[in-house]
């Protein structure tokens, strides 16, 4: 099985960052979307790869942009076959905030200082979840 790190930004180009190659004993992909058809694109295909979890790193994205791409992106949301987690830098930044899906987060993880500290936070809450599954 995998887990899937969606990162969502509007930079083409996204700085190096560490990331371990697996976690809790399941492989870590990474994806990189710069628009929201982008991000909804990165969900769909998630749909096919049917990942253990999902991350979904969210970045701020201005209100006409939601209004135009908010509806395919909530779509693609919902129709996520695995739980996932989102993390943002801001309340205001999350997906819960611009499209309130059916298919809600199972953690959100806001974290202000740097998307690096959200990121590490994120991967942690994954493990020990995993973790706790396979002690039950």
């Amino acid at each position: 099985m995998s887990l899937l790190l969606i990162r969502h930004s509007r930079e083409t180009a996204l700085p190096d960052f560490q990331l371990p190659s697996e976690i809790a004993g399941h492989r870590l992909e990474c994806r990189h979307c710069n628009s929201l058809p982008a991000l909804a694109a990165c969900l769909r295909d998630a749909s096919t790869r049917r990942p253990h979890w999902v991350l979904i790193e969210n970045a701020a994205t201005d209100d006409a942009q939601w209004a135009t791409h908010g509806a395919v992106v909530c779509n693609a949301l919902d129709l996520l076959p695995a739980p996932y987690i989102e993390i943002a830098r801001h309340d205001a930044d999350t997906l819960e905030a611009h499209l309130h899906p059916s298919h809600a987060a199972t953690a959100l993880v806001i974290c202000s200082s740097s998307d690096e500290d959200a990121r590490r936070l994120s991967l942690a809450i994954t493990a020990r979840l995993l973790n706790s599954r396979q002690d039950a």
